[in-house]
C-alpha cells in the first residue's frame, strides 16, 4: 500500500510532462503563446506553406505547379539548404511567393538555450539575405515557423525579440512520412476551409534534394479539388491582410 503515493506522484508527473509536450506542439494550440494558425474571415483563402528547402529538385517543380494554377504559397527554409541555392531563393519571390524563417539547422527550439536560438535564427536570416532576398512580415515582424511546430514560452519570447511572429497551421498533410501516399496527404488537404493554413514540404532537414514528389503530388490535387470551389491560394501575409479587411 506504502508504493501507491510513488506510483500517484509519477503517474502525475508522467502527465504533466504529456500535457506540456502537447501544448508546446499540436499547431493550434495558444495556451503558451498566439500563433497564426489560421485566419477566420480570409473569405475562400487558404495558405499553402512548405517547410525545409530550397530544394533544387522539387522546389522547381513546385513553383512551375503553382504558377500554371496562379497559386500563392509561404517558403519557410532551412539556413544551410538557403546557402547553397540563392538563385532558386530569388527565383521563388520573384514568382510572388512568401519567405519565412525555419531555422540554421531545424533544431527543436525547446531544448535549447536562447543564445542558441538566436543564432539559428540569425544564421538562417543572414543566409536569405545574402541572395539578396528577405523574409516576409506580418505587422512588421518576419515570418518564423519552429521546427516540427514545437515552442514553449521561451521559445515564442526569444522569438519575438529577434522580430518574428510564429506562424503554425491548421491542416496537416504528415507528407513527411516515408510510407504516406499522395492520396492520403491531398485527401487532408482538401479538407481546408476558409482562412485554413497547410503545412506541406518541399524538402528534408536530413537531404538538400530530398524526393518531394508526393508532397507536389498532392498539391496538385489539393488545387484542382480547391481551386473549382472557388479557393484562392495566397501567402501567410496576404491570408492576414484579407481577414482584416
Amino acid at each position: 500500500m506504502r508504493a501507491k503515493g510513488p506510483a500517484i506522484a509519477a503517474g502525475a508527473t508522467g502527465a504533466a510532462a504529456g500535457a506540456a509536450v502537447f501544448l508546446g506542439q499540436y499547431p493550434t494550440m495558444q495556451v503558451y503563446g498566439t500563433t497564426i494558425f489560421r485566419e477566420r474571415g480570409a473569405g475562400k483563402r487558404v495558405a499553402l506553406t512548405y517547410d525545409d528547402g530550397p530544394n533544387p529538385e522539387q522546389t522547381p517543380r513546385l513553383l512551375d505547379l503553382l504558377e500554371r494554377h496562379g497559386a500563392k504559397a509561404t517558403f519557410f527554409l532551412i539556413g544551410q539548404w538557403a546557402e547553397r541555392e540563392p538563385g532558386l531563393i530569388r527565383e521563388t519571390v520573384a514568382r510572388g511567393h512568401a519567405l519565412g524563417n525555419h531555422t540554421y539547422t531545424h533544431v527543436t527550439m525547446p531544448a535549447h538555450r536562447a543564445d542558441t536560438i538566436r543564432e539559428e535564427l540569425r544564421r538562417c536570416r543572414g543566409a536569405v539575405e545574402a541572395s539578396g532576398e528577405t523574409f516576409s512580415t506580418v505587422d512588421g515582424a518576419a515570418l518564423m515557423r519552429p521546427p516540427y511546430g514545437r515552442r514553449r514560452p521561451g521559445t515564442l519570447r526569444t522569438m519575438r525579440e529577434e522580430g518574428y511572429v510564429p506562424v503554425t497551421w491548421s491542416i496537416t498533410c504528415y507528407d513527411w512520412r516515408a510510407h504516406t501516399t499522395t492520396r492520403a496527404i491531398s485527401r487532408r488537404g482538401k479538407r481546408a476551409r476558409e482562412g485554413d493554413i497547410i503545412l506541406l514540404h518541399d524538402g528534408s532537414n536530413e537531404e538538400p534534394a530530398a524526393d518531394r514528389h508526393k508532397s507536389i503530388e498532392g498539391t496538385q490535387a489539393i488545387l484542382e479539388h480547391l481551386g473549382p470551389m472557388g479557393y484562392s491560394f495566397v501567402t501567410v501575409p496576404e491570408l492576414v491582410a484579407s481577414a482584416r479587411a
